[in-house]
């Protein structure tokens, strides 16, 4: 998928940030990246969510935090058209980096934010429900508040998330974002990558002919560049995706899942799993089932 730049007018004259009460699905279901920095809280629904080279679900009370240019995508969970015609309830905010590190810079008070905001390049979500619905309630406010209101919740509210250390990020360590990156090979790669991973028969030969480099080349390549091997790259995908069918189907078991996602070896799926996520992937069902 080829991430397509939005542009959000976060500044103005008027505002150093905007703040939407509400996504609609036919918006948010689009691979796309945009300069600024932003906070996504999902107020109700659930769906899946592609962020940098990871796909995970999303329910209600989820808050997410990415950084410039990280691509991600939304697509909801339909049950039917009436709920599409609804959309998604969330409160999604967007503020310029510039913008804010010319405050926080002045300030030693503020330097605190400035790890929180450098944490953001994997995209970070947090897991305290409780706190997550703080931050729902102060983005109502900077969403209802005037001019200094609006500025004083929301130095508030990157304080709350700056104290919050129950997160995890979301894209995998070695993730390079092509955005960042000249257009060319490494793309291309991942664009395949992403649109082809359920395919088992996935080759060396055949990516590195595409980008006319031959295997050995290719590996070095690669492996230069996101400090992994192409098939740990590939693997984090498909677990990924795994992720998502294992919550999200009831009616797949995990041998189905495995094929679904790319994997012709039951034993591998597992073996790849536990390697990626830290557990089994019948474990990893009866945690996180909801």
């Amino acid at each position: 998928m080829k991430s397509i730049l939005l542009n959000k007018t976060s500044t103005s004259n008027q505002q150093s940030f905007i703040i939407k009460p509400k996504i609609y699905p036919q918006a948010y279901s689009l691979w796309h990246h945009h300069k600024e920095y932003e906070i996504l809280y999902m107020v109700k629904n659930s769906g899946t969510a592609y962020v940098g080279d990871k796909i995970f679900p999303y329910q209600g009370g989820t808050l997410m935090l990415f950084c410039a240019n990280l691509p991600h995508m939304f697509v909801p969970k339909l049950n039917s058209v009436k709920e599409l015609d609804k959309g998604i309830d969330a409160y999604v905010l967007h503020f310029s980096i510039e913008t804010i590190n010319t405050v926080i810079g002045c300030l030693p008070e503020f330097q605190p934010l400035n790890k929180l905001l450098n944490n953001w390049k994997r995209g970070i979500i947090f897991k305290n429900v409780k706190k997550n619905k703080e931050v729902l309630s102060i983005m109502k406010e900077i969403n209802d508040g005037n001019n200094y209101d609006r500025m004083t919740h929301f130095f508030k509210l990157l304080n709350l998330l700056e104290q919050d250390k129950n997160f995890e990020f979301i894209a995998n360590p070695g993730f390079v974002n092509t955005v960042n990156l000249p257009k060319g090979r490494l793309e291309k790669v991942y664009e395949y990558s992403i649109n082809n991973f359920n395919d088992s028969t996935i080759c060396l030969e055949n990516i590195a002919d595409s980008i006319n480099m031959n295997k050995a080349a290719f590996c070095r390549y690669f492996k230069k560049i996101t400090h992994k091997t192409y098939f740990q790259f590939l693997n984090e995908i498909r677990i990924g995706h795994a992720c998502k069918l294992l919550i999200e189907d009831e009616n797949k078991n995990i041998t189905d899942v495995a094929f679904l996602s790319g994997f012709n070896n039951i034993s591998n799926f597992n073996r790849q799993f536990k390697l990626i996520k830290g557990e089994s992937p019948s474990s990893y069902l009866k945690l996180r089932k909801f």
